[in-house]
């Protein structure tokens, strides 16, 4: 991902788009694009991994220090780990497979409800907080270079 904006939450913003945008692709194909669907099923497994990463590691413990009850990242965490099971079961889940899809689409269920939770409340309350997001965004940005190094 390239991303010019400093903001941490922009930034993951921007990701939840391009994972939508890999759903999409993803659900447009047909059936017999078995070898277009693996490619995509693992782009979006792949981004959806890094996205987590970032916000687990960097995001979350930040937010704990400025939300007042933990609920929202408790649960944030929960769904993450939801959706490591079920990117762990595509990943060895060939496309021909006839949960293939089904468990595609139950991932992409639970990404954009996850998604929606975050930015409809915990990103505005992020952003009326002292958390410095500039900050937070450089920090997940230079991270990000060590999960996706240049040239692979």
């Amino acid at each position: 991902m390239e991303c010019m904006h400093d903001d941490a939450i922009d930034i993951l913003i921007i990701e939840h788009e391009e994972v939508t945008a890999l759903f999409e692709q993803f659900r447009g194909l047909n059936a017999r694009s078995t070898e277009s669907k693996k490619r995509i099923a693992t782009d979006i497994c792949d981004a959806l991994t890094a996205h987590a990463v970032l916000e687990q590691d960097i995001l979350y413990p930040a937010a704990r220090t400025v939300l007042k009850e933990s609920e929202l990242i408790a649960q944030a965490i929960v769904e993450h780990a939801s959706a490591r099971e079920l990117i762990e079961r595509i990943r060895v889940m060939e496309p021909e497979n006839e949960l293939f899809d089904a468990t595609v689409k139950v991932l992409w269920d639970q990404v954009m409800r996850h998604a929606r939770e975050e930015e409809e409340k915990m990103f505005p309350r992020l952003r009326k907080s002292k958390l410095d997001l500039v900050a937070i965004g450089a920090r997940m940005m230079e991270y990000r270079q060590t999960l996706n190094p240049p040239g692979m």
